[in-house]
C-alpha cells in the first residue's frame, strides 16, 4: 500500500511536472506539435519499405483503373460504331486491366498491413522496455494505461501509417494522371477539375484543426474509463464487502458516458467534414458532367478546344472519381492522424518517463556465493516531495535474516524496492557484495516474495516452473519439498498437474504463498526479498509458511518487511523506520 500510495504521489507530481512545462509547449503550442509529429513519423521506419512497396502498387492500380476506363470507353464507341474489333479488343484490355487492378489493390494492401504490424511490434517492444524494469530502469505508468498502450495505442499509430505512408507516395502520382489524361483529350474538362481540386485542401486543413480536440477529449475519457473499470475489477472484493457497488457501478456508468460523448463528438466532426468533401466532389463531377452533356449535344463550344466525342467524353466522366479518391483516402487519414497523434504522444509519455542512458546492469552473483547488501548513505525521495521518504545506513551480512518493522507507510516496501534494483536511491549507494565482487543490485538477480502472490491459469507445475523455465522434474521436486508443498500437492486431484483458476482458485492463501516460495527457490538466487509473505495469513497458516521459508532459504541472506511478531522473531537482526530513518533494534529474541 505504502509503496502504491508513493507511486500514485510521484505520477501525479510529474504530471504536475509535465503540465506545467506544456504551458508554454504544450500539445496545442507549435514546438510541441512538431516535436509530436516528428515522432509520430519516426514510428513509422520499421515499416517504411513495406509501406514504399505499397504506395507503388497504389500508384499502379490508378494507372491500371485509368487504362481500365480508357478501355471501357473505347469500347463503348465501337459497340456505337459498330466495329467489331474495337470492341473485341476493348473488351480484351477492360478484361485484363480489371484483374490487374484488383491484384495491385489487393497486394498494397497486404504490404500496408504487414507494415502497420512491424510498427505496432516495435512500439510494444519499445513500451515492454519502459514498462518492465530493464537496464536500470523503472517506470511509474499505471497498469490500466499501460494495458491500454500496449493493446490499443500501438495499433493506432499503427493503422494510421498503414493508411498515410503509401499515400505519400501514390496520391502525387495519381492525382497528376488523372488532369494529365483529361488534358490529352479534352483541356477545358481539365480545368474545370483543377479549380475544384483547389478548394479541399483548405477543407481537409480546417476538418483537422476541427477534429484534434475532439481527439485529444476522447484520450482523456478513454484513459478515466480504462483506470475505473480496473479499479474497480482489483477492488471488486472490497467493494462487495463495503455495500459500495452500486456507487461504484454509477461512477462506470458517469465515465461510459463521458468517453460516449467524446467519442460521438469526434464522430460527428468527421462526418461533417466529410460531407463538406463529398459536396465539393459532387459539385465537381457535375459540373464537368453538365459541361460534357452540353457539349455533346452541341450547345457548348469553347474556342480552340478539341473536338468532344463520345469516348473523350466519357473517358472523362468515369476517370473523375480516381481523382479524388487518393483525396477521400487522404481526408480519411488525417482524421485517423490527429487519433494517431494523440496516441503516438501517449506512448512517448510512457516511455519517456524511463530514464534513458542508464547502465547495462551488473551481472548476476555466483550462485555459489552468499550476497551481503550495503546501504551507505541511501536517501530516496519521491518526485515533487519536499522530504526523504527513507534514509538508510546499514551493512547487512551474508547468510542472515533482516527483518524490516516500522508503521504502514514508513518505507519498508520503498527500501526493498531500492535493495531489489527496481528504483534508484536519490543519494548514496545500494551495493550487492560477495567474497569477490561489490556491485550494483542486478535486476532479477533476487527473489521476491510478496503479500500478492500472482498465480497463473496453469497447472501447479507450470506456475513453480515460471522461477526457471527449464527447470527439470527433480528441481521442480527439490523446490516442492523445500517449501513444504507436498501434503498439498498429494491433496491436489491431478498431484502437480492439477490446473489452477484464474487468480490461483483451488488453493488457499497459505497455499499460494508456499507455491511462490518454490518458485523463488527455483531461481536459485541468494538474496531474498520478503514483502508481508505472511500477511492476512492465520496463525497456522503464518506459521507453515515461515517454516517454509526458513528451509527454502537456508544459506542465503534474506531482507523482510513484516509487522508480524513470529517473522520478526525468526530473524537475526531487526531495524525498524521510524520518521524515514532506518535504525536497528538488534534481535527480538535478544534477552
Amino acid at each position: 500500500m505504502t509503496t502504491n500510495n508513493a507511486n500514485k504521489a510521484n505520477k501525479a507530481n510529474e504530471r504536475k511536472a509535465r503540465d506545467a512545462r506544456n504551458e508554454t509547449s504544450g500539445p496545442g503550442s507549435a514546438a510541441q506539435r512538431r516535436d509530436d509529429d516528428a515522432w509520430l513519423t519516426a514510428c513509422a521506419a520499421p515499416g517504411r519499405r513495406w509501406f514504399g512497396l505499397a504506395g507503388t502498387l497504389q500508384a499502379l492500380e490508378t494507372m491500371v483503373t485509368i487504362t481500365r476506363w480508357g478501355a471501357l470507353a473505347w469500347l463503348a464507341q465501337g459497340v456505337l460504331e459498330r466495329a467489331v474489333t474495337q470492341e473485341t479488343r476493348g473488351l480484351a484490355v477492360f478484361a485484363v486491366a480489371s484483374a490487374l487492378a484488383v491484384g495491385a489493390g489487393w497486394a498494397a494492401g497486404a504490404l500496408a498491413e504487414r507494415g502497420a504490424r512491424a510498427v505496432a511490434t516495435d512500439l510494444r517492444r519499445r513500451l515492454t522496455g519502459a514498462l518492465l524494469p530493464a537496464a536500470g530502469r523503472t517506470s511509474e505508468t499505471g497498469p490500466a494505461e499501460a494495458a491500454w498502450a500496449m493493446v490499443d495505442l500501438a495499433d493506432d499509430v499503427a493503422d494510421h501509417h498503414a493508411q498515410a505512408a503509401p499515400l505519400r507516395r501514390s496520391a502525387p502520382l495519381s492525382m497528376l494522371a488523372v488532369p494529365a489524361v483529361t488534358a490529352a483529350v479534352h483541356w477545358p474538362a481539365a480545368l474545370v477539375l483543377v479549380l475544384t481540386t483547389a478548394l479541399l485542401p483548405l477543407n481537409m486543413r480546417l476538418a483537422g484543426l476541427f477534429a484534434q480536440h475532439g481527439a485529444d477529449r476522447q484520450l482523456g475519457a478513454t484513459r478515466h474509463l480504462n483506470a475505473v473499470v480496473l479499479d474497480s475489477f482489483r477492488g471488486m472484493r472490497t467493494l462487495r464487502e463495503l455495500g459500495a457497488t452500486g456507487r461504484r457501478g454509477r461512477t462506470v456508468s458517469t465515465a461510459a458516458e463521458r468517453l460516449n460523448k467524446a467519442t460521438m463528438s469526434v464522430l460527428r466532426r468527421a462526418f461533417l467534414s466529410g460531407m463538406i468533401m463529398d459536396v465539393v466532389i459532387t459539385f465537381s463531377l457535375a459540373v464537368n458532367a453538365t459541361y460534357v452533356g452540353l457539349s455533346l449535344l452541341g450547345y457548348v463550344r469553347v474556342p480552340h478546344a478539341p473536338q468532344l466525342t463520345l469516348f473523350s467524353g466519357l473517358l472523362v466522366l468515369l476517370i473523375y472519381p480516381v481523382h479524388f479518391a487518393p483525396m477521400r483516402a487522404r481526408a480519411a487519414a488525417f482524421h485517423e492522424r490527429e487519433r494517431a497523434t494523440t496516441a503516438a504522444r501517449a506512448i512517448r509519455d510512457i516511455v519517456a518517463d524511463t530514464p534513458a542512458g542508464t547502465p547495462r546492469p551488473a551481472a548476476r552473483p555466483g550462485l555459489s556465493e552468499p550476497v551481503g547488501v550495503s546501504l551507505a548513505a541511501v536517501r530516496f525521495r519521491y518526485g515533487g516531495a519536499d522530504h526523504d521518504t527513507i534514509r538508510a545506513d546499514a551493512e547487512l551480512d551474508p547468510g542472515t535474516w533482516t527483518a524490516l518493522t516500522g508503521a504502514s507507510g514508513s518505507g519498508k516496501s520503498t527500501l526493498l524496492s531500492l535493495i531489489a534494483g527496481l528504483r534508484r536511491p536519490t543519494g548514496g549507494e545500494v551495493r550487492w557484495q560477495t567474497l569477490s565482487v561489490r556491485q550494483p543490485p542486478a535486476l532479477g538477480g533476487c527473489a521476491w516474495v510478496g503479500q500478492q502472490t500472482v498465480l497463473l491459469d496453469a497447472t501447479v507445475r507450470d506456475n513453480i516452473r515460471l522461477g526457471r523455465p527449464d527447470a527439470t522434474e527433480r528441481h521442480i521436486r527439490r523446490a516442492v519439498d523445500a517449501a513444504g508443498l507436498d501434503a498439498v500437492i498429494e491433496r491436489l486431484p491431478e498431484g502437480l498437474n492439477t490446473r489452477l483458476g484464474e487468480g490461483g482458485w483451488g488453493v488457499s492463501t497459505g497455499e499460494a504463498r508456499r507455491i511462490a516460495i518454490a518458485r523463488a527457490f527455483l531461481r536459485g538466487a541468494r538474496l531474498w526479498l520478503l514483502d508481508e509473505p505472511t500477511a492476512h495469513l492465520d496463525a497456522d497458516s503464518e506459521r507453515a509458511v515461515v517454516a517454509a521459508l526458513r528451509r527454502a532459504t537456508e544459506g542465503c541472506t534474506v531482507v523482510v518487511a513484516t509487522h508480524s511478531f513470529p517473522l520478526a522473531a525468526a530473524a537475526d537482526t531487526v531495524l525498524v523506520i521510524e520518521d524515514g530513518r532506518l535504525h536497528a533494534v538488534g534481535s527480538v529474541n535478544a534477552p
